[in-house]
């Protein structure tokens, strides 16, 4: 696919209409349950494939731990997590490689198969589409609340469901709709990701800041100062291309910056198709909403209104 747009993984033609799509992601914990951090982070690599619009094939797993201190119950809950993730994808693991370190890290690469004639991308949204979100905001501010001993339990449980909710079914939904640019949203957030949209589409867009769906209490925890580093760097990164009109909450512009984890696909397709598409994906138990529209290129390149 080259290197002029940030799609989200890498694309090699084998010559006869199939594309092989390749990603890698791994990262520390985000839970404190092993099976919950091993099955977050293999959704959250998968999560690469499904927004190119690939099937996945097969994984290599990525693991480091401090082997000296980590018990090996906790390093065999976080393959088992993976590995469940990874049957419900309908692959496995089938091999990967671990090395001794000061802190636990683990992820997958992920590699499957798209079609030439059914490959997603970030570039091609056209003003007058519609922004459709897949799920919740709010994980990286209620993981970084879990480390503080800041979350309750009921909202640490609403974000470990979402991030282990893979995004096979919301891509398989996409069948039948004019898609003409899909990401997910991880670690750039919402904004961050709309904005790659943007500028490899060249246009832009209006955000409805109050319509995405929040986790509980994530509003409220960034409110309450529990904010990750990343989402800090996102909305510095995010302030100069933004125009925010008055009455925004600042917890609700560092929601919609937050550096999320195995986030929901964002895509963008014509507007009458929007509320099906939106329907379609919470019938299917995703927390979805329309977050936005596409329009004519502008300074700032997106403007947010609640």
């Amino acid at each position: 696919m080259g290197l002029e747009a940030p799609d989200d993984a890498a694309v090699y033609s084998l010559g006869d209409g199939r594309l092989l799509v390749a990603s890698v992601d791994f990262f520390t914990p985000v839970v404190d349950d092993p099976e919950d951090f091993g099955a977050i982070a293999a959704a959250n690599a998968l999560s690469d494939l499904y927004a190119m619009g690939a099937t996945p094939a097969f994984a290599l797993s990525v693991l480091a731990v401090p082997v000296a201190t980590l018990s090996m119950d906790v390093v065999a809950g976080i393959l088992r997590g993976a590995a469940a993730t990874c049957d419900e994808a309908g692959i496995v693991i089938a091999g990967g490689h671990s090395i001794d370190d000061n802190e636990p890290k683990f992820g997958l690469v992920a590699l499957g198969f798209a079609s030439s004639d059914r490959v997603y991308r970030k570039a091609g949204a056209i003003p007058g589409d519609a922004v459709v979100l897949g799920k919740a905001l709010g994980t990286g501010i209620i993981s970084t609340a879990l480390k503080r001993d800041g979350a309750d339990a009921p909202a640490v449980r609403a974000a470990v469901r979402s991030m282990r909710q893979l995004n096979r079914e919301a891509v398989a939904l996409l069948e039948g709709h004019d898609v003409h640019a899909l990401t997910d949203v991880t670690g750039f957030g919402l904004l961050g990701h709309l904005s790659e949209i943007c500028s490899a589409s060249e246009v832009s867009a209006r955000v409805f800041g109050s319509a995405p769906r929040f986790l509980p209490e994530a509003t409220e925890l960034a409110e309450a100062g529990f904010v990750p580093g990343g989402t800090e760097r996102n909305r510095a990164a995010i302030e100069p291309l933004t125009g925010w009109e008055p009455g925004i909450p600042d917890a609700l512009r560092t929601v919609l910056c937050d550096a999320q984890t195995s986030g929901g696909l964002l895509a963008c397709v014509p507007k009458h198709e929007a509320s099906e598409l939106a329907a379609e994906w919470e019938s299917a138990g995703y927390a979805a909403s329309i977050v936005g529209v596409i329009e004519e290129p502008s300074k700032p390149m997106l403007i947010v209104e609640e």
